[in-house]
């Protein structure tokens, strides 16, 4: 969804065509806010210093602006400044294509830079930072020697509650008869994404740090060819862990990634530690739309109070036509419809609208377990 400002007439620069809205596309900025926020105003209080622009350098591998945020990814060239719209880019000339490159101006990125201040605030107000929802260490130590059956053995994750997780594998432990190291695969919907390297202890129950990260859609699997381990048979529930589901498989096939795997319910001699965070960045972005009222509160609270601090030092309109007292009551007083009462009241019922998307299993409430659970 587009955030940015309709035009006002109200300052001579020309927004680059990523902030040029109108009312019936994306958040409006400038509309149904304060009467002080406009993009002169905002021009005049955010910082201008001399910031320079590197020169477009052709054969330099160039990214997508708005994802890196890296200045490194706006040129100059032939006078104009270029932003780039596209990752890998390559020896595409700035001005040659507009679906690589787009003519902005220090003035619309400064402003797209208080923007993502705005949605970094929105993020962490609605607990939405890396919010863990779950952390647990799944083993058990065995104390049997089995030898696996079929051609590969493994465990499946994958979310339970919503797709906006990411799941990170702290550490794992391979009960493997061996000291030497072991492949583990990481395949995803049938495709090989990663080989992990697990250094096993001949048998003994050890943990090694993996801190290997993952989200999206289906299963998840984790993969070694079978081998001879130390287990007990641990009988595993599935469905008892919040944000997530997990269970042992047994696959067949000649690659790990074209294997058939079926269900299994007993342990196979590995182990996780594993912890499961709500992935804000993609919630944010893909459900924008459900937020528009907070944000446009968000960024009128925060306008306003950057107004009434003035810390970049720019700006002499408090004391000619913006209204000190005015702009303290606005952001303090919780009584008046004022901005503050307006925020929080977007505040409170954003956080109504997470309670509904999530199921129980990610619920808004910010209080998490840290357990320790054997199979």
């Amino acid at each position: 969804m587009k955030i940015g400002f309709a035009e006002e007439y109200t300052s001579n620069i020309e927004l680059d065509n990523e902030l040029k809205l109108n009312s019936k596309t994306g958040i409006i900025l400038n509309s149904g806010v304060h009467p002080y926020i406009t993009v002169d105003n905002l021009l005049h209080f955010l910082p201008f210093n001399e910031i320079e622009f590197k020169d477009y350098v052709a054969g330099t591998v160039y990214n997508k602006y708005s994802e890196t945020q890296d200045r490194n990814d706006i040129v100059k060239h032939n006078n104009s400044l270029y932003q780039c719209l596209k990752n890998e880019v390559e020896d595409v000339e700035p001005g040659s294509d507009s679906n690589t490159w787009m003519l902005t101006n220090k003035e619309s990125i400064i402003l797209k830079s208080w923007i993502e201040k705005v949605k970094d605030k929105v993020i962490s107000d609605l607990y939405l930072s890396k919010r863990l929802i779950n952390s647990q260490y799944i083993y058990e130590n065995g104390e049997n020697k089995h030898s696996l059956p079929n051609d590969y053995s493994g465990w499946v994750f994958e979310s339970k509650g919503s797709d906006y997780i990411t799941i990170t594998m702290n550490e794992i432990s391979l009960q493997a008869t061996t000291s030497n190291p072991v492949n583990l695969f990481v395949i995803n919907d049938g495709e090989l994404v990663d080989t992990l390297i697990l250094n096993p202890k001949d048998g003994r129950l050890s943990f090694e740090q993996i801190n290997y990260s993952f989200s999206g859609r289906g299963k998840w699997v984790f993969a070694i060819e079978s081998r001879e381990v130390m287990t007990n048979f641990g009988w595993v529930d599935e469905l008892k862990y919040d944000g997530f589901v997990c269970y042992p498989v047994s696959g067949i096939g000649t690659t790990p990634d074209s294997s058939i795997y079926s269900y299994q319910n007993a342990s196979n001699g590995l182990g996780f530690n594993v912890s499961v965070t709500l992935e804000s960045e993609n919630y944010l972005n893909y459900n924008l739309q459900n937020f528009v009222g907070f944000f446009k509160a968000c960024f009128e609270y925060l306008t306003l109070q950057m107004f009434l601090a003035n810390s970049h030092q720019r700006s002499n309109r408090t004391e000619n036509g913006i209204n000190k007292d005015m702009l303290m009551v606005e952001t303090k007083d919780l009584e008046a419809n004022t901005s503050a009462k307006r925020y929080f009241h977007e505040l409170k019922e954003a956080k109504k609208i997470i309670q509904k998307t999530f199921d129980t299993q990610l619920g808004y409430d910010s209080v998490f377990e840290v357990e320790v659970t054997s199979v």
